[in-house]
């Protein structure tokens, strides 16, 4: 398996990648109706073009993951990734893809981007895999949102936030 920065040649697959995660896990906040090409091209058009981050994992040219951020366009947060995405082939998930995808994700702003200080990205409460994989990863939890998210069945649940701190930050 691979790490790369993603291209927008890699929209179709990513596309792909999230309508059948969206479909079959159900680990992404957006349903499988919400999932179109134009969400994929902006969130890979904002990664590449507006000083973001986009990374997939790649075995044999099929995409397994992939990882964004992007950073909220006004200056005084211009240190911040936000936002933080990931994404699993449901056929990978509890594999490793997603803990190796982070930790490379984490890996290029520590080498590659001294101007981020923050990554930052929200779980649902109740999702006790993504929790336990972003906490493993390094990320703090920082915050609660009551009731921030709706659930399919009508339900609301808490939203954790959390951010990880780049030790290669230069002001």
């Amino acid at each position: 398996m691979i790490f790369r920065p993603a291209t927008e040649a890699d929209n179709e697959q990513i596309l792909q990648l999230y309508q059948l995660t969206a479909r079959r896990s159900g680990g992404i906040a957006r349903t499988e109706a919400e999932i179109t090409p134009e969400i994929i091209q902006a969130n890979t058009a904002k990664a590449i073009r507006e000083n973001g981050l986009i990374l997939v994992a790649e075995q044999d040219h099929a995409l397994l993951g992939e990882i964004h951020a992007h950073q909220y366009g006004i200056l005084i947060f211009r240190h911040i990734l936000t936002n933080v995405t990931v994404v699993v082939h449901p056929d990978y998930q509890s594999q490793g893809v997603g803990k190796h995808l982070i930790a490379a994700f984490l890996e290029q702003v520590r080498q590659h981007r001294p101007d981020i200080r923050r990554v930052e990205l929200e779980s649902r409460a109740g999702n006790r895999k993504s929790v336990g994989l972003f906490t493993g990863a390094g990320f703090v939890q920082e915050g609660i949102m009551k009731n921030k998210t709706r659930n399919a069945d009508g339900s609301f649940e808490d939203s954790l936030l959390f951010a990880w701190e780049n030790p290669e930050f230069v002001f």
